[in-house]
């Protein structure tokens, strides 16, 4: 584990490098001076609008394991959640979710994780198809319009094997045995067969199309929280970015926090936000400004929100290496008793 979060650190830290080092400070902070925060206020509220939608959407992947779960206790858990993974190392606010679920509402734990596994890869599936859709009807840069069959293909291969998975579960797994190795499929076989248990909620035909919408609305929302943020530093005027922008900037964003770096998302989130913007002309120095200030509206009151419902939950940090641990061995007890 030690060796995991120090990769993590000197990862953050090269990113880190790579967005500074053709920044000019000056510049950099004049566009920081220069910028209208009231343009912050409606981008902070359209990120909460869209934590709601998300934490009652995960009210539809738990109601197999309890129905009608309340909103409160699923908006805190995922507020931890964020907290966690603001703080801790290895995305444990993950696992801090679950156990906060769990411990409120009295279900497995390893399953309220399958359940935050799955949504993480519906919300994938959801910003690859407004990326296309997006690609079908606006310009953009070149490098996005040349990379959309190669996106469209993933998503409709992972669409594929997401209704294969649920309606032929064991054929398909046993197809992925055959084309794996098998040291690599024992691994595989037990996310695969985690990813089951989330997808209990997916196998009832009137929720796919609710949590269809919310999926596409959350990241409608997000969108919305990254093209506001454009005007406080006068974007839309300058450069001609649009809500088509900001869907690129998400894209491209998400993709670089999905690399491995220390808490926070520190040095992958600026040096992707500043890549993105790039493909529209917008220079080194305002480009890290916005990521900076970006970056902070995502996490800072986010953050606070999260740690104050982890005092009221009565949780403690160690909480969060144990409950890695445990539901790490529940998943795999749980694997070993369907096969």
């Amino acid at each position: 584990m030690k060796i995991k979060i120090a990769i993590g650190i000197v990862i953050s830290i090269v990113f880190t490098f790579l967005a500074f080092r053709d920044v000019n400070l000056q510049e950099m902070l004049a566009a920081l001076k220069g910028a209208n925060y009231l343009w912050l206020l409606p981008s902070f509220l359209f990120m909460l609008i869209s934590h709601f939608v998300r934490a009652y959407r995960w009210r539809y992947f738990l109601e197999p394991m309890k129905p009608q779960v309340k909103f409160s206790p699923m908006f805190s858990a995922l507020m931890i959640g964020y907290a966690a993974n603001n703080i801790f190392p290895l995305r444990l606010g993950e696992f801090m979710r679950a156990y906060a679920i769990g411990k409120s509402q009295n279900i497995s734990k390893s399953s309220a994780f399958a359940t935050i596994i799955v949504e993480r890869l519906i919300d994938v599936l959801a910003l690859l198809l407004l990326l296309v859709s997006t690609i079908l009807f606006y310009p953009l840069p070149e490098i996005i319009e040349k990379s959309s069959y190669g996106i469209f293909a993933i998503t409709f291969g992972a669409i594929v094997f997401m209704v294969f998975l649920m309606e032929k579960s064991e054929a398909t797994i046993g197809l992925i045995g055959k084309l794996l190795p098998a040291g690599m499929f024992v691994k595989i076989e037990k996310i695969v067969r985690s990813f089951l248990q989330g997808f209990q909620a997916l196998r009832k035909s009137e929720h796919h199309l609710v949590v269809a919408i919310f999926s596409i609305l959350v990241w409608l929302l997000y969108a919305a929280t990254v093209y506001i943020s454009f005007f406080a530093f006068d974007f839309p005027q300058q450069y001609q970015l649009s809500i088509a922008s900001s869907l690129v900037v998400l894209v491209t964003v998400s993709i670089g926090i999905m690399i491995p770096s220390s808490p926070g998302f520190v040095g992958t989130y600026h040096w992707f936000c500043m890549q993105s913007l790039a493909l529209y002309g917008v220079p080194h120095s305002q480009a890290l400004s916005f990521a900076v200030v970006s970056h902070a509206l995502n996490t800072l009151p986010f953050t606070a929100i999260g740690l104050l419902y982890f005092w009221k939950e009565n949780l403690r940090l160690s909480d969060a290496v144990v409950e890695k641990e445990t539901i790490e061995h529940e998943i795999e007890k749980e694997s070993t008793s369907t096969k």
